[in-house]
Parts: structure tokens; C-alpha cells; sequence
């Protein structure tokens, strides 16, 4: 693979059976390392633009490059050693008998030297050490979702894609995904998320790209997009609750993201 973009859609057309087109002329490119999310409305093309990264599907018209290589040129198991995906449900994922299972597959499909200890690894990361022997069809689907992004990111991807990773997940798990998306950029892996959270989003700071009927309409920072009215109509969601409270108390400052800087902001103002 070569040094390049880490991922570029380069004026990206596809269409599900030659019927309407799921993605309209999308580009962009994302650097290694970058956090990005993707938002929108169901069927906006999130999801499909999702499943290009690894070649599960490939462009009806335009190029998808994954570390400089045109997914039309290589196949999807070869992608896959470089892309770790997570869909949205995650049981369509599952198959392995115990979760220390589900998590060493990849490793050992990959001939990673320790894939049982990389699965262990995997599993704490996510906050499911003591779980290597429960059957993954009898945990919780919150459980399940954070195994799949165990499962998929234990041999050390490249380009991790994951698909509305928060759903089911409480506030500490929420937190945790943060922390650890953070830490695979420091690392420099590059994470392309689809999401509808926009709280988890105001939080993690990523890149954020909205779409609407399979084109891009705002491309920029979370801030620059999640507080844009024209975007955040076209996407179908409201601002974050914090930014709504602190924007009608005229308290919100250039770097306000929390509960604490809103207080902050009440504290000043005396209200």
C-alpha cells in the first residue's frame, strides 16, 4: 500500500441495481490519523459511503482509494487487512462461539503473533475484560456493538469505519469509545464515523461531513457544522443540547463544549 490520503472518494457516484443513486458525486479526502464523522438523515449515504472503505461495495462511477489503491483494483479480502468496519447491527457481525473468539479472529486471519493476547487487548479496550467466554448472542446489544469494534480493530487496522457505534451505549461506554477513538488517531489510525449522536460528536471534535440524498452539503469542523442552521437542517437534527442552552443564555464563549463550561458561563453572567 502507498503513502498517500489514507482514504479519497474522488467524485463518487453508486447506485444499488442501477436504481437511484445512494451517493451523488461525493469527494473528499481524509488524512491519517483523522477523526471524521459523517451525519445526516437515514438514506443519506452514510452508510453507503461506509461500506466503500473496505470494497463491500465499489463505485458505480468515480474512484475510492485506500492508501493510494483503487478499490476496483483489489478485493475486498485484501482491503480488509487495512479496514476494520463495523455496521450498524452488530449481530449481522457475530459468529464465533465466546467473545475471545469473535475478537481473535481477525488476529489469526492475519497471522499476528499473539492473537489471543491481541483479542484480550481488544476486548479490555472496550470494557470487556471477564467476558472472553460469554457466547456474544447472549450479551446485551450495547455489549455486542462494542464487541464488534473489538472484533474489528483487533489485528491493528489502518482505517477503522465504524457505523452509529454510541447506540446502546450508557454514558461510561460513551466515554470510553471516545477516549479510544482518540487514542487510535494518536497512533496516527485514521476513524470515519457514521453517526446521528451529535452530542458524542460536539465532544470528540472530529471532522464532521453532512450529507443529504447522497451529496455532500457542509464539510468543516464540529463546531463549524454541527452550529451551522443551513447544514443542521439539511441533516434533520438539532444542535447539541449544551450549545442550545448556552446559545439562548448568550453565555457560550469560542471554546464552550461541556456541562462545566456551561455552569462556567452561568457563574459569570449571574445567572
Amino acid at each position: 500500500m502507498g503513502s498517500a490520503a489514507a482514504v479519497e472518494f474522488d467524485h463518487v457516484w453508486y447506485s444499488y441495481s442501477g436504481g437511484k443513486y445512494a451517493l451523488r458525486d461525493v469527494s473528499f479526502r481524509v488524512a491519517a490519523g483523522e477523526i471524521v464523522a459523517l451525519v445526516g438523515r437515514n438514506g443519506s449515504g452514510k452508510t453507503t459511503a461506509l461500506r466503500h472503505l473496505n470494497g463491500l461495495l465499489k463505485p458505480t462511477r468515480g474512484t475510492v482509494s485506500i492508501l493510494g489503491v483503487d478499490t476496483k483494483e483489489t478485493s475486498a479480502g485484501r482491503l480488509s487487512r487495512h479496514v476494520g468496519l463495523v455496521f450498524q447491527s452488530p449481530r449481522t457481525q457475530l459468529f464465533a462461539q465466546t467473545a475471545l473468539e469473535e475478537a481473535a479472529f481477525g488476529p489469526r486471519n492475519f497471522r499476528l503473533k499473539d492473537p489471543l493476547e491481541a483479542a484480550r487487548r481488544a476486548l479490555a479496550s472496550l470494557g470487556l475484560g471477564g467476558f472472553e467466554r460469554v457466547p456474544p448472542l447472549s450479551m446485551s446489544g450495547g455489549q455486542q456493538k462494542r464487541l464488534s469494534i473489538a472484533a474489528a480493530t483487533s489485528w491493528y487496522p489502518e482505517i477503522v469505519g465504524l457505523d452509529e457505534p454510541t447506540v446502546g451505549q450508557d454514558l461510561v461506554n460513551r466515554m470510553r469509545l471516545l477516549g479510544l477513538i482518540k487514542l487510535w488517531s494518536s497512533r496516527g489510525v485514521t476513524t470515519i464515523i457514521a453517526s446521528h449522536d451529535v452530542e458524542f460528536l460536539w465532544l470528540l471534535e472530529p471532522r464532521v461531513i453532512a450529507m443529504s440524498n447522497g451529496s455532500i452539503v457542509a464539510d468543516g469542523s464540529a463546531r463549524e457544522v454541527l452550529l451551522n442552521q443551513t447544514a443542521v437542517d439539511a441533516m434533520g437534527f438539532r444542535p447539541p443540547q449544551l450549545v442550545e442552552i448556552a446559545e439562548k443564555l448568550r453565555i457560550l464563549s469560542g471554546k464552550s463544549k461541556t456541562v462545566a463550561d456551561v455552569v462556567s458561563g452561568l457563574t459569570r453572567t449571574g445567572r
